[in-house]
């Protein structure tokens, strides 16, 4: 129950310190991986609490529409595991950064997680969110958006990391990611293929 929590964070959900892999940094074997469906989960070792990893899944859609996905709050919850509300707080003229709450559902006998965080954008590229407030001690994410196939599929890398209020141990945090980051990705891939078959 515990990984419900990660995962919808996972998204937020949709960092300042470091860059999602390459596509140098993707090795044949697990580029044929990603070209099966597979999604490429790593974690980074560090010390102290929570955990960080780097994902990367493939989606055979232009980085256009993976862009207008992602940056959906008003259907995130309808597909997104565990989060039962977004909503923009305030956003920039400009459109390049904006500030979301997340209503996140974690264990069934506990209150909802609510976590507000800024999100920087660079269009159709990439994605940086960063906590601002809420139940969460720290969550600074990178998604990184990389064109394949003369545009018409996109290569989605994503760097999270992510440090719970409550004392847990870093081992199951990490797991959690691991088990719960392919899920949330292959749930952005299906809306993305349900949105460009429209």
């Amino acid at each position: 129950m515990i990984d419900r929590r990660i995962a919808a964070c996972i998204l937020l959900v949709l960092t300042m310190s470091w860059t999602a892999p390459s596509h140098a940094d993707v090795t044949s074997e697990e580029n044929e991986r990603l070209l099966r469906g597979e999604v490429i989960t790593q974690i980074v070792p560090e010390k102290g609490p929570g955990g960080r990893l780097m994902a990367v899944i493939d989606i055979p859609a232009p980085p256009s529409v993976v862009w207008k996905v992602m940056l959906d709050c008003d259907r995130a919850p309808e597909y997104v595991p565990g989060l039962d509300a977004c909503r923009i707080i305030e956003a920039s003229e400009d459109g390049t950064s904006d500030q979301r709450e997340h209503r996140l559902h974690w264990i069934s006998f506990l209150p909802s997680l609510t976590l507000r965080f800024r999100s920087d954008y660079v269009t159709e590229q990439e994605i940086r969110i960063k906590r601002v407030s809420g139940d969460l001690k720290d969550m600074q994410g990178t998604w990184t958006f990389e064109s394949l196939d003369d545009g018409r599929a996109t290569r989605l890398h994503y760097d999270f990391r992510i440090v719970p209020s409550t004392l847990l141990p870093a081992g199951l945090v990490r797991r959690g990611l691991v088990r719960d980051t392919p899920k949330v990705l292959k749930a952005v891939r299906t809306e993305v293929a349900r949105v460009a078959a429209l």
